[in-house]
């Protein structure tokens, strides 16, 4: 493989091919993971070369056919020509075909019902036809029937998947759905300009096209007018269905990392033309390589016929990879009633096959987060007919409900221990917010990796964090006789760690354990007393903890192996007696006291990878016992280790800073948690990092989120933690009313009256523009002008007028409108309307306007 690659494509019907083109066209076929026997071409994926087509360079187009006997491709160049190529050493003539006039092709498209044809779209010329009908069985086209668009381009191709109907976007303002069922061709057009790229969805009732940064959404059953548009902030490249999964469109923006999904459905079947979509930005590429600048984008995606949720990608034109997307829960709230999870079962599996697979799947946790990290973190190939199946806990719980209940208990609003003890929280969460608890001090989100003055390089704080050290060689109790030295480290930076860890000073240390105690943590406690050298308090609290156990078994035998460890350390006896038992202790405290006191030279590894261990008490460890150079190497590590998990824990090193944003895009990516990443961000991120898009955009998530479950004064009040935070100075006033004519600003010009006029002149400034003087807008009901004073007494008219003017009005008195339908009227007329009527008031309007909204009709109250 040389050169840049232009596009990959899966072959529909061998589901382990692909091809590639650009300079050359490559044919390639995935092996499975274990398949060694070979090494791969593909640096990213395991794969082996199969073949190449040389008589056709600088493809501008290539299509991969239905065919089933054999992987056959169309390939569109650059001069007009169309060339069929099946990878083999034979040439068949009656395989090409050029057009009468030289011009550039332009769109490809095979038909799914009857292989052998293929639609070839040309640009324009005044002479010619842009749109060729091939059927590659029967040689060159000749025949007029199979020449359609005179004198216009073809900007786009595409086929019904249920009927022989090809879909054209032509000339920039134009699509077409040319009817090829009968002999005498029936066309059907649509004015629009969203022509640059076609895409029919897999159960054939959708069809998506889009122009620039504009997706419009089309019903193929009523095609007269669009269902919905879909606007974003960058242009797309490329639009496509995945085809195990009916509802979920792809897009790919010029310029960006990102795969934009969009979940669509409707609202009550597949039937209703009222639809809804879930927008999600997933990061294909590990939370590692994000800032790393070796992938910069995505320019192309071929979803995997079969394979549930499988694509291709190409990125920055040079790396070919395989991606799959993780266990996501696309899903939204009805005003009305929950929607169910947006996740479906793939289409090509049935239905037996797929819950006895997912029965019998393990549930494995490698870290402290979701598993589902292992989808990003490395990309699973196996064979194109294997089956990754999501975990069953995933069908079991609804992750969006319980994320409801927590925004409805103030989950993260006001961040304390005390009110996370009430909560239903996971022990994991649970630990991770004691920890930021912790940690955070003077309105700061301050690492140990900041704290110890890790890679500060000469900067003030390495200065500050740069005391002198000092190193104590500590003796073992009476009754242990122990050969080698155990060397503890103090610092004044050291101390703070301890203290940021949740762990005491020494001359604290009994209320420390003692409050352990009281909490029921006894191994913890007896942990932190052996790591002090206290092993006879160790024994004392396990002695009296396993009192109180229903089964003080272990408790009891750890004890009794303490009481009695008074043999020489440099005999292998108790080492190898610790590393068989090790297999039979459950409690983690527990090994980790072993470990320590079977350590050898210094060595505490296997206390430092005792992963049932808090995160806290392994660094806590680490700044006691370790030297400064194996401390730094031991906080990189954990921080790195953190990133590639998830693991929320590792703020605790980070603290506010790219490496804790990376930790919550890797916990994102894990478990789809929007609401805790929100939340962190929002209660613990500061300055530069709090403007981070991939925060920004976690919070404007889960902020939709809450609008759409109605929860209106949580919204608000994670807006005023939000605007608090943000230090950039905003203009008094950034929404407006502006005119339909001029387009200048109603709210604006009023507020900057030069002069005091008289009664009359404002009354009729305020019914009409200040700048163009063209009249507002009317009242759907009363059809009064915008502004105009209504039931209004002489009394609160002078009030008004010496209030300043019309913005004073009560809020009866304002305007309010459909965001949908753009239709409205003053405030109290809208409300007395949707008492008794859920349609827009406009006749001709058969927008639902009210349910849109979440209010019931008994909720509303009189605001006159």
């Amino acid at each position: 493989m040389s050169g840049n690659i232009h596009g990959i494509s899966w072959f529909p019907n061998f589901p382990d091919k692909f091809v590639s083109w650009g300079q050359e066209i490559n044919l390639y076929e995935v092996r499975s993971k274990e398949d060694l026997t070979q090494k791969s071409r593909l640096t990213n994926i395991p794969g082996n070369y199969l073949s190449n087509e040389t008589r056709y360079q600088y493809a501008r187009c290539v299509a991969t056919s239905y065919h089933s006997d054999q992987p056959i491709i169309a390939v569109g160049l650059a001069d007009g020509k169309i060339g069929i190529c099946n990878f083999r050493d034979t040439y068949d003539s009656s395989w090409e075909y050029t057009p009468r006039q030289q011009r550039m092709c332009t769109c490809l498209a095979w038909n799914e019902l009857d292989a052998n044809i293929l639609a070839i779209g040309h640009d324009r010329h005044r002479s010619d036809s842009c749109i060729t009908i091939w059927d590659i069985e029967h040689g060159v086209p000749k025949e007029t029937s199979n020449f359609f668009g005179l004198a216009e381009a073809a900007n786009s191709l595409c086929w019904d998947h249920n009927h022989r109907m090809l879909i054209a976007g032509m000339s920039q303002k134009l699509i077409k759905l040319f009817d090829l069922r009968q002999s005498n061709t029936t066309c059907q057009s649509i004015q629009t300009k969203t022509v640059q790229g076609l895409s029919v969805a897999p159960n054939g009732n959708y069809l998506c096209s889009y122009v620039d940064s504009l997706i419009m959404l089309w019903d193929l059953r009523a095609i007269e007018r669009p269902l919905r548009q879909i606007q974003s902030s960058r242009n797309h490249m490329q639009i496509s269905w995945c085809p195990t999964r009916t509802s979920l469109l792809s897009s790919l923006q010029r310029d960006s990392p990102y795969i934009t999904l969009y979940d669509i459905r409707s609202v009550d079947n597949e039937s209703c033309r009222e639809v809804y979509h879930v927008k999600r930005q997933i990061s294909p590429f590990p939370a590692k390589y994000q800032h790393s600048g070796k992938f910069a984008a995505v320019n192309w995606l071929s979803w995997h016929p079969r394979d549930f949720e499988r694509a291709l990608l190409l990125a920055d034109a040079l790396n070919i990879l395989d991606f799959r997307l993780p266990a996501s829960l696309h899903t939204a709230y009805s005003n009305r009633s929950k929607l169910p999870l947006l996740m479906q079962r793939p289409l090509y599996a049935p239905a037996a096959v797929a819950s006895s697979t997912i029965s019998q799947q393990p549930t494995t946790s490698s870290c402290s987060t979701n598993s589902a990290s292992s989808s990003l973190n490395e990309y699973n190939v196996g064979s194109s007919l294997s089956f990754d199946f999501l975990e069953r806990e995933l069908f079991e719980e609804d992750l969006l409900e319980e994320t409801r209940q927590r925004a409805l208990q103030d989950y993260g609003i006001k961040p304390d221990n005390k009110r996370f003890a009430e909560q239903h929280l996971s022990p994991y969460l649970r630990n991770v917010w004691a920890t930021l608890n912790n940690v955070h001090s003077e309105d700061r989100l301050t690492g140990l990796k900041a704290t110890l003055g890790i890679n500060l390089g000469h900067t003030s704080e390495a200065l500050m964090a740069s005391s002198r050290i000092e190193s104590q060689l500590l003796q073992w109790p009476d009754g242990i006789n122990n050969s080698n030295k155990l060397i503890s480290y103090r610092s004044e930076q050291r101390d703070l760690a301890l203290q940021l860890c949740g762990w005491s000073f020494e001359h604290e240390l009994d209320r420390f354990i003692d409050e352990l105690y009281a909490n029921k943590e006894f191994s913890r406690a007896a942990m932190i007393c052996v790591f002090h050298l206290k092993v006879l308090a160790a024994c004392n609290i396990l002695s009296r903890a396993a009192d109180k156990m229903r089964d003080p078994s272990m408790y009891r035998i750890t004890a009794i192996a303490l009481s009695s460890f008074n043999a020489d350390r440099c005999s292998s006896t108790w080492r190898n007696q610790r590393s068989s038992a090790n297999m039979q202790i459950q409690d983690p405290h527990l090994r980790a006291i072993f470990s320590f006191l079977t350590m050898e030279a210094d060595n505490f590894d296997a206390v430092l990878r005792e992963e049932g261990v808090s995160l806290a008490d392994r660094v806590a460890f680490a700044c006691k016992y370790l030297s400064e150079t194996k401390l730094t190497e031991y906080v990189k590590q954990r921080i790195q280790r953190a990133i590639e998990c998830g693991d929320l824990n590792g703020l605790l090193l980070t603290g506010e800073s790219l490496d804790g944003v990376n930790i919550l895009q890797a916990y994102m990516d894990a478990s789809f948690d929007v609401q805790t990443v929100a939340l962190v961000a929002i209660n613990y991120f500061r300055n530069e990092h709090f403007a981070d898009n991939r925060i920004q955009y976690w919070i404007s998530s889960y902020l939709d989120y809450l609008n759409s479950w109605g929860l209106w004064e949580k919204r608000a009040e994670l807006d005023i933690k939000i605007e608090n935070i943000r230090a950039s100075t905003r203009s008094a006033r950034t929404v407006y009313l502006s005119c339909n004519f001029c387009g200048k600003s109603v709210s604006n010009a009023l507020l900057d009256e030069p002069r005091p006029r008289s009664t009359s002149t404002s009354t009729n400034r305020l019914s009409s523009c200040p700048s163009c003087r063209k009249p507002l807008p009317r009242c759907s009901l009363c059809l009064m002008h915008m502004g105009t004073m209504i039931n209004t007494t002489a009394s609160e008219k002078t009030s008004t007028e010496l209030q300043g003017s019309w913005q004073m009005k009560p809020f009866s008195k304002w305007f309010s409108w459909c965001q949908t339908c753009r239709h409205g009227g003053h405030t109290e007329h809208i409300v007395q309307w949707f008492k008794q009527n859920s349609e827009c008031p406009v006749s001709s309007c058969n927008c639902r306007c009210f349910d849109l909204d979440g209010t019931k009709p008994n909720a509303l109250r009189d605001i006159s």
